[in-house]
């Protein structure tokens, strides 16, 4: 007579694999225990009426010496947990099985999906984290078992499936599989397994549809291929299939964002064999073309590494930096002579680096990491632990030199970007929640930062969106004032288009009221909306609201300053009419213009236009035009504007250094700071020896446009 087997204890409960095995047999009606070596540790008293040990292939071929499994073997009721999983739990069950050497966990996670989505309340089970799930499984009460079948060990020859996917086929696992013959024959026998209809998809069954995945990748596209072919096969309609894919977010562990400090991001992947790392990078770099990527790397196992020592030679093409850190020890009983070193050597990067600990490649990172950096780690031993260090190390990393023009200012305690309102709001309690004062930093142009740290909380509003609504354009705060430019003439309106190439954010231009060639953000706006710092609420500016002045607003005003955040901007344009002179023909004029009068700043780090152009009136207008034949004036209300560029480059101080700083080549009115080597100390002293030297000259006291923070 058959015995029923009704209990069932897992040693090693811990792991991935077991764990989500050990609550399928669970909630299948298995009474289960288990134990783990890390926690209450192994003993033959654990088995005491059980009718199944259930271990790891690990365990079962190694751990010889292990008296609880001295005991299983003793009573014949030892096995591992894929032979359980295909004897036990995948009974009477239409068993779908997704196999080959990449990709595995994200198909059998997209099968899962689409089998949910359409009612079919599958049973789950694969070698990843599901976020929607919160575990590596999902229970269904309905006739599919979905299963990730792993090739190590010839595990996937435990199960008996009806439909099979393989992904692919490369050389790996060579601690298990001698060649690349083998590993074939192995997979020959998974495909043998097969049963009732007997469904192979592969590669080649693929229509080769693009889809709009929210995973990033080719080969997201080829694994999303595969399910299709599922889907068609399983008579889901082609939109549903769609639908399904393209709302998958992903599983943990693949290209997984797990933090962002100071504007770095860290992704955590799994990729460890030279081709994923490869396909893992191409992902992340096509989607940010214009970022420095680094890629940090944990070879998995000696063994593993010498095998496919050869493949690590083109995999980094995509990096831009590349730190091989420790070998993890992966069932290795010999090191091969490899190092870190060695595989950063072969890597043939021109910057790639092989180092022993996480504190070097923690060290590495803090010295030559900038913001807007992505770091990647990748590896399937302890590198998911090491991009939580790495994450955790960048708090507190950045400074003002880092999101000024200026290139200066001190360090800083907190800094987060917000989308939206909501999480300006967010961020504006924790400040207010932990006592930090607070400061809102646009485009980081037209200011001078001290080098004193900042021991508060620095915003950056980075919402980007714009809305042409007839002749008004609504634009957030975190739009490039330039862009928004474009944007206007694009849509043939007028009124922005003199204001071609000025640096910054639209949230920054009604604050210093920008304008230039006869044009001024006050001709022009309609209405702002900013949050009221003080009392928690948003407020909505008209014009008239703002105290527009020459390069003045009431949010520059001493009593106003840093009290409230500009959201978004409401402009009220006109249609333009003129059909001699094209308005981008007016912008591409001012932009060639700017470029040859003004410094920019990506290149060389200035804060923009210095001083203001000072205010006189008509006495003193007749006085400097006696003395100077070629000064320009600009008629100014009841008074006149003198350009301060052509005042300071008459006092002689076009093109002149000063320690670290310089005075512009191009324009006397800008101030540089060449080599980013110069301080808040180097180019105040700067500004006051030209304001000095200026009012000595010419009587007129020259006002620095630039606000000076933090001192």
């Amino acid at each position: 007579m058959k015995k029923i087997i009704k209990k069932i204890h897992f040693m090693g409960i811990s792991g991935s694999g077991v764990s989500g095995v050990a609550s399928l047999a669970s909630k299948m009606g298995y009474k289960v225990t288990g134990c783990d070596l890390q926690k209450e540790g192994h003993s033959k008293d654990h088995l005491k009426d059980i009718d199944l040990l259930i271990v790891t292939p690990a365990v079962f071929y190694q751990s010889l010496n292990n008296p609880e499994l001295i005991e299983g073997r003793k009573r014949g009721i030892v096995i591992t947990w894929q032979e359980f999983l295909g004897k036990y739990l995948m009974k009477d069950k239409f068993v779908i099985a997704i196999a080959g050497t990449h990709g595995k966990s994200t198909t059998t996670a997209m099968v899962g999906k689409l089998l949910e989505d359409n009612g079919f309340d599958p049973i789950v089970i694969l070698g990843a984290n599901i976020p929607e799930w919160k575990a590596n499984y999902r229970f269904g009460k309905g006739k599919y078992f979905v299963v990730e079948a792993d090739e190590f060990n010839d595990n996937f020859l435990n199960y008996y499936p009806k439909i099979a996917i393989i992904n692919n086929i490369e050389f790996d696992h060579p601690d298990y599989f001698k060649d690349v013959k083998q590993l074939r024959e192995s997979f020959d026998k998974f495909i043998n397994n097969l049963t009732g209809d007997k469904v192979l998809i592969t590669q080649k069954d693929s229509f080769n549809k693009k889809f709009n995945l929210k995973v990033l990748g080719e080969h997201n596209q080829k694994n999303a291929n595969m399910v299709f072919c599922l889907g068609k096969k399983l008579n889901i309609s082609e939109e549903n299939i769609i639908n399904s894919l393209e709302n998958f977010k992903g599983i943990k562990r693949r290209l997984e964002l797990i933090g962002e400090e100071n504007r770095i991001k860290v992704y955590d992947d799994y990729a460890h064999h030279p081709t994923a790392i490869t396909a893992t990078l191409e992902a992340l770099k096509n989607a940010n073309s214009k970022t420095k990527i680094w890629a940090i790397v944990e070879p998995h196992g000696f063994n593993r590494t010498n095998a496919l020592f050869k493949l690590y030679n083109s995999c980094f093409e995509k990096a831009d930096k590349v730190i091989i850190g420790p070998i993890f020890k992966a069932r290795d009983n010999k090191t091969f002579g490899i190092t870190p070193k060695i595989v950063a050597k072969e890597t043939n990067h021109k910057d790639a680096i092989g180092v022993n600990s996480i504190d070097e490649i923690i060290g590495i990172i803090k010295k030559d990491i900038k913001p807007g950096d992505i770091i990647l780690v990748m590896g399937a031993g302890n590198s998911n632990l090491w991009a939580k260090e790495i994450l955790e190390s960048l708090k507190g990393n950045i400074s003002f030199k880092d999101l000024t023009t200026m290139k200066v200012g001190g360090k800083i305690k907190y800094y987060k970007e917000v989308n939206n309102k909501e999480e300006l709001v967010k961020q504006i309690k924790f400040a207010k929640k932990n006592s930090l004062p607070i400061f809102i930093i646009g485009g980081g142009s037209d200011i001078l930062v001290s080098d004193n740290d900042f021991n508060g909380l620095v915003i950056k509003y980075v919402g980007d969106s714009i809305k042409v609504d007839g002749s008004k354009i609504i634009a957030e705060a975190g739009v490039i004032w330039d862009k928004l430019v474009e944007t206007s003439v694009s849509k043939n309106l007028q009124g922005l288009e003199c204001l071609s190439g000025i640096p910054g954010t639209v949230g920054a231009s009604p604050i210093q009221n920008i304008g230039a060639y006869g044009q001024e953000l006050k001709d022009i706006l309609f209405k702002l909306t900013a949050y009221d710092i003080k009392n928690d609420k948003f407020i909505v500016f008209k014009k008239d609201d703002c105290r527009f002045g020459y390069r003045e607003s009431i949010f520059k005003k001493k009593d106003n300053s840093q009290k409230f955040i500009i959201t978004n901007v409401t402009l009220k344009l006109q249609k333009y009419v003129d059909t001699d002179l094209k308005l981008q023909n007016i912008r591409n004029e001012i932009l060639r213009v700017r470029s040859e009068k003004l410094e920019n700043p990506d290149i060389i780090p200035n804060a923009g236009s210095f001083f203001k152009n000072p205010i006189v009136n008509l006495s003193k207008k007749n006085e400097l035009v006696k003395m100077y034949k070629d000064i320009k004036f600009y008629s100014f209300e009841n008074s006149f504007k003198i350009p301060a560029g052509y005042l300071i480059e008459k006092a002689g101080w076009k093109g002149k250094r000063l320690g670290n700083v310089k005075v512009s080549d191009k324009h006397a009115l800008i101030l540089t700071n060449p080599e980013g080597k110069g301080n808040f100390n180097d180019i105040k002293k700067l500004a006051d020896e030209i304001t000095n030297d200026v009012y000595n000259k010419f009587k007129i006291k020259l006002e620095p446009e630039v606000q000076y923070i933090n001192i």
